[in-house]
């Protein structure tokens, strides 16, 4: 990789700001994943239409609905309708009507929706494998205890900004602004 490529990340050291630092590994790991993907030819999938398939494929035996995936993943109708329509014309997945509600629709898997997704794991499991190479359980444990405050430590400085918003809203009522 090249000190231009907007992934470059050198030696990591302690002048480096942990942000950024994440940031880059997360832009690595992406690009990784979608090179992986070209590779096996499953390319036109995102990475919202792969959280998706999981979601189905996890849910198989229930009834889905779309208002299931918008509330599940926090995103709006329109949002999921584009998407839905998309990998329905794709072929990833298919909606039926309900018994006494034609306006209702489940949302369940095609074949290629299962296989995509079976490849996906088998490519995410290799990926993860290749990723933790050299690192002892020690250093893994590491990690995850790191990262689980580093994860604390966001929700902390995010709530406080919350905080900080409703509190600005406050105050600006209280002007009249």
């Amino acid at each position: 990789m090249k000190k231009t490529d907007p992934c470059y990340l050198g030696e990591i050291g302690r002048e480096v700001p942990v942000g950024p630092v994440i940031h880059k590994m997360d832009k690595m790991l992406s690009r990784n994943m979608a090179a992986k993907m070209r590779a096996a030819g499953i390319d036109e999938l995102t990475l919202m239409h792969g959280w998706i398939i999981r979601y189905l494929y996890e849910r198989q035996e229930e009834e889905v609905f779309q208002k299931d995936i918008e509330k599940f993943f926090s995103i709006g109708r329109s949002t999921v309708t584009n998407i839905i329509q998309l990998m329905e014309r794709n072929g990833y997945i298919a909606r039926e009507s309900v018994p006494g509600d034609a306006r209702l629709k489940k949302v369940r898997l095609t074949n290629k929706g299962i296989t995509s997704h079976e490849m996906l794991e088998a490519l995410i499991n290799r990926l993860d494998g290749e990723l933790v190479q050299g690192i002892t359980e020690e250093e893994l444990d590491t990690f995850y205890t790191v990262m689980n405050k580093i994860k604390g430590n966001l929700k902390a400085v995010w709530n406080a900004g919350e905080e900080d918003a409703h509190a600005s809203c406050i105050a600006e009522r209280s002007k009249g602004i």
